[in-house]
């Protein structure tokens, strides 16, 4: 504490020539231990926020990042470090930048984890007011590094390399940091930011409450571009669920919040900003559903956390309604993955919308028995479903059990009657049934 205090008089009256010092000193050196020597002192600078006494301005509380975040390098004071070129060739945003990008080779993990988490101060410190002109040119370079720096060791940690679940805590800080600008979310769809902390988000246990917590804010602020959203809506809504998953186990409320309020951005028919990508969302909407419930019951102190699920709960209710509609049902067949939402088992809906399933060509019906021929892995319930809505068009289009079985339904069906799960076995049974019986009601009727 006393050591923040003495740093934090320095920076007060000394604070152009600190960073004129540091920022010269890091532009230059390039051996990897003195470069952590001086970063190791840039963010010692930096970090003079804590407690101070009662004679000291709030604002000196921010005053070692804000002089990094407004230094000039065009303004140098020091005649002896410009005349022997040790003078900062560019601002601070742009020489930690820098640093962050080293070649790895010339990098360590203590050099991009100190790069990384200065500028995420520094970014957070940055000019609100909208101006351009160079600083605003410094500052969205950072993020690009930033982000691209986020999206290589993310990228590496899928590969298996040594770095692995180290990393996570660092990058997961730093896009947090970013992540409330426009431009760096649809930095980060390009980067497939998405694709790598989904694993993440599954794995809760392996990492504090603090980079869940940070993560999960990651994907809530993602939720706010429709780019964001339609990446975490596709594979099968696999960030969806990794997102359910990450809230069900949750314990602290914080966590759980920015997952729940990443899924309503995600879910709502309307789109934050005007587009409805919601429809993409039929999949898991059963699932969620439950979830819900299930964390409703847990009565949060947040009220934020509890109203939010409320509003998601009378959401998901209105779309429960509207669940046996053509459109829904076309788009979750589409995403690849099917879940028992209200269509498969609504006699109404089969009566309706059977015939449909034989527009272009078929689409629907090849996509259907597509997912069950074995060319790729499917999860259990997609397999039952699919088993089940192969066999109510058998049964509601006339002669439909000879189209899906001219199209490999029944021999792809019969094939999951060995099937190592319970209810892909059963659903795979009465679909042989219903494909083979040209009076599959009659049949049922009988053996009840």
């Amino acid at each position: 504490m006393e050591a923040r205090k003495t740093m934090r008089a320095t920076m007060r009256h000394h604070g152009r020539a600190v960073c004129e010092t540091l920022l010269g000193t890091l532009s230059n050196v390039g051996a990897t231990a003195a470069t952590e020597h001086v970063l190791a002192l840039v963010e010692a600078a930096t970090r003079t926020n804590g407690a101070r006494d009662d004679d000291e301005r709030a604002e000196d509380e921010w005053l070692g990042v804000d002089a990094f975040v407004n230094y000039d390098p065009e303004t140098c004071e020091d005649e002896t470090m410009a005349a022997i070129g040790g003078a900062a060739e560019a601002d601070a945003y742009r020489v930690l930048a820098k640093t962050l990008a080293r070649p790895e080779d010339a990098n360590s993990r203590f050099i991009k984890e100190t790069a990384s988490r200065t500028l995420r101060m520094m970014i957070g410190r940055r000019p609100r007011n909208g101006g351009g002109g160079a600083k605003a040119e410094s500052v969205a370079h950072a993020v690009r590094t930033i982000v691209s720096w986020c999206g290589k060791e993310l990228r590496a940690r899928e590969r298996g390399e040594e770095r692995g679940d180290d990393v996570v805590p660092s990058v997961a800080s730093a896009l947090a940091g970013v992540l409330d600008m426009p431009e760096a979310r649809a930095l980060a769809t390009n980067e497939g930011i998405v694709d790598g902390l989904t694993p993440i988000l599954r794995a809760s246990d392996r990492f504090s409450v603090q980079t869940m917590y940070e993560v999960a804010l990651c994907f809530w602020l993602m939720s706010f571009s429709a780019e964001g959203r339609r990446e975490m809506c596709a594979r099968g809504a696999a960030s969806v669920k990794a997102l359910m998953s990450c809230a069900g186990a949750a314990t602290k409320e914080k966590v759980i919040r920015a997952c729940i309020l990443a899924l309503k951005n995600i879910t709502d028919r309307h789109g934050v900003d005007g587009d409805a990508v919601g429809d993409n969302f039929t999949a898991v909407d059963e699932s969620l559903r439950k979830l819900v419930h299930n964390l409703s019951l847990r009565g949060f102190e947040d009220e934020e956390l509890a109203s939010t699920l409320a509003e998601l709960d009378e959401d998901l209710r209105a779309r429960r309604k509207e669940a046996s509609s053509w459109e829904r049902y076309r788009d979750e067949v589409m995403s690849g993955s099917l879940e028992w939402s209200a269509a498969h088992k609504d006699e109404g809906f089969w009566r309706e919308c059977a015939t449909k399933l034989t527009d272009n060509n078929c689409q629907i019906l090849r996509v259907l028995i597509k997912l069950i021929d074995g060319s790729e892995t499917m999860d259990p319930k997609t397999l039952a479903v699919a088993c089940n809505d192969i066999g109510e068009f058998a049964v509601h289009y006339p002669a439909g059990r000879f189209l899906a079985n001219d199209l490999g339904g029944k021999e792809h069906s019969m094939r999951l009657m060995s099937h190592e799960d319970d209810e892909v076995r059963k659903s795979a049974l009465q679909c042989v049934q219903k494909l083979l019986v040209a009076s599959w009601r009659s049949l049922s009727a009988a053996s009840e």
